[in-house]
């Protein structure tokens, strides 16, 4: 149950809106290309922060910092086995991801780490491109992410 009016707001605008402006380069989809075929965690922020920067010069909003850190996602047990676990992150515009995965401490498997960047860009999005006082995990939310990454990867 949201609580304030504001996320009542935003919920609803948020679940409203559908798809994105967003119309990739030819940039934007070299680097998600390079970013799959990515495992190293310095690459990853490298190749990653200049998708963003594309990404958000394309969206005409400011670009998030990336921060990839080469340690395993945070998480929780629960009678020794996984609870829960962290993909990334987005506050105050950055973006911070685990390069490995929470157990076995291996590298996030390539899709599902460009999965993770997009979903915490798709954030930043509703903040800065949307005006959204929270960016909620709506219907909206996963619509307009899934039209982003058919746009990049599709």
């Amino acid at each position: 149950m949201l609580k304030h009016r504001g996320n009542k707001t935003d919920y609803r605008k948020s679940n409203r809106i559908e798809n994105t402006p967003f119309k990739p380069s030819a940039k934007a989809k070299r680097l998600a290309k390079s970013i799959l075929a990515s495992s190293d965690a310095a690459e990853r922020q490298t190749l990653g922060q200049k998708l963003f920067n594309e990404l958000s010069c394309l969206l005409s909003i400011s670009s998030p910092q990336l921060v990839i850190q080469d340690k395993r996602q945070s998480h929780s047990l629960k009678d020794g086995k996984l609870a829960r676990k962290t993909y990334g992150t987005y506050r105050d515009g950055r973006v911070t991801i685990s390069n490995k995965t929470a157990i076995r401490q291996s590298i996030v498997a390539p899709k599902t780490f460009m999965d993770t960047l997009i979903h915490e860009f798709m954030h930043h999005y509703d903040y800065e491109g949307l005006k959204l006082s929270s960016s909620l995990h709506t219907t909206g939310f996963y619509y307009r992410l899934a039209d982003v990454m058919k746009k990049l990867v599709g």
